[in-house]
């Protein structure tokens, strides 16, 4: 059976490039997304410019003989013109995101509500958005930008931000948030032990030793807090987000926590109007640093079908602290004449390893 062949369409502007008919030269294809950072990069070595302009629309698809898939679609943000071609570098979607200053009041908002109305006015297609709680009142103002403000509510509430292969925002709860909103109250400490205990969902395409990986390397260290407290802006009241919010006199009985033990972080967050929004926003700090104490990279053959946010894990390796099932939270892919086409992939996991 003969071996398959990686293949690629690129599109520019008004250039159109594939394997077949390679217009431009394309020597190299990086494609970096990582959901620790604002907006999906992909950097391409041109023989020629062809006509390539600063803000041409770009999409790239992946994949073997022909059967290929969407793994990026942005702007051209950088040419780096040069004797012996072109490097051009193309930013995603939420770079749109980045550039946006705009200033509104929201009142009795879910921060799913917020983030929807932010991407928004970005131009950006919503695609997965979580409620979350609803917020008595947020303010954003043009002193930072919309990711800022789109990016501190997701901190707040352990979700992730990020845009998919098709450029449309995320703004959901993964691994140790999943199912912080399911309860409330006294019910969030539970349920944040109870996803961060397994980190990822079932389900999800499994790299196992001897069979697919190229590389594996785990990271395992504690959290960067054990404990997260979170005072607001003194609320009057603890029974929930429909109540007034007025001074009162002591707020020691409306601070929010989440964990046990040190280190301890304690935070004023003014957005955190009640009792029932301290807690949850505690939680989510905690879910925030949790989710990366314990991550799985793995290098293997391409993988353009595989998406932030997908389930998988490594399985059978030598060591079981570099195995682990989890979400991808970042991936890269590479291709080339050097290179073939290899995907490396960033697991969040459990702690069990």
């Amino acid at each position: 059976m003969p071996a398959s062949r990686p293949t690629f369409t690129l599109t520019i502007g008004a250039l159109r490039s594939t394997t077949a008919d390679p217009v431009g030269g394309p020597t190299r294809l990086l494609v970096e997304r990582d959901m620790d950072v604002a907006a999906d990069a992909l950097r391409v070595r041109l023989a020629d410019r062809s006509g390539v302009s600063l803000g041409d629309q770009v999409a790239l698809a992946l994949g073997e003989d022909g059967g290929e898939t969407g793994v990026f679609t942005g702007t051209v943000a950088v040419l780096r013109p040069g004797l012996e071609g072109v490097e051009v570098l193309a930013l995603g979607t939420v770079g749109e995101l980045l550039n946006l200053r705009t200033a509104a009041v929201y009142e009795g908002q879910s921060a799913g509500d917020i983030a929807r109305d932010l991407l928004g006015r970005a131009g950006l297609t919503a695609g997965t958005v979580d409620d979350g709680p609803v917020l008595p009142r947020y303010a954003v103002d043009g002193r930072l930008s919309a990711y800022a403000h789109v990016k501190g509510l997701a901190d707040r509430l352990g979700f992730e931000l990020y845009a998919d292969a098709q450029g449309s925002g995320m703004f959901h709860a993964l691994g140790p948030a999943a199912g912080l909103d399911s309860g409330a109250g006294g019910a969030l400490s539970g349920a944040l032990s109870s996803a961060s205990a397994g980190a990822a969902g079932a389900g999800g395409e499994t790299y196992r030793f001897g069979a697919h990986l190229l590389d594996v390397t785990a990271t395992r260290e504690p959290a960067a807090w054990g404990t997260v407290d979170v005072g607001g802006e003194s609320p009057m009241s603890g029974q929930g987000d429909r109540t007034s919010h007025w001074l009162t006199v002591d707020d020691s009985d409306y601070r929010g926590s989440a964990g046990s033990g040190d280190p301890h972080l304690t935070l004023l967050d003014p957005a955190a109007r009640t009792k029932d929004l301290a807690d949850r926003f505690a939680a989510g700090r905690l879910a925030l640093a949790r989710r990366t104490a314990n991550q799985v990279w793995v290098s293997v053959l391409g993988r353009p079908t595989v998406d932030l946010g997908a389930d998988g894990s490594a399985a059978d390796v030598p060591d079981a602290l570099a195995g682990g099932e989890g979400y991808v939270r970042a991936l890269r892919h590479r291709f080339g004449p050097d290179t073939g086409f290899v995907t490396d992939l960033r697991f969040s996991v459990g702690a069990g390893g």
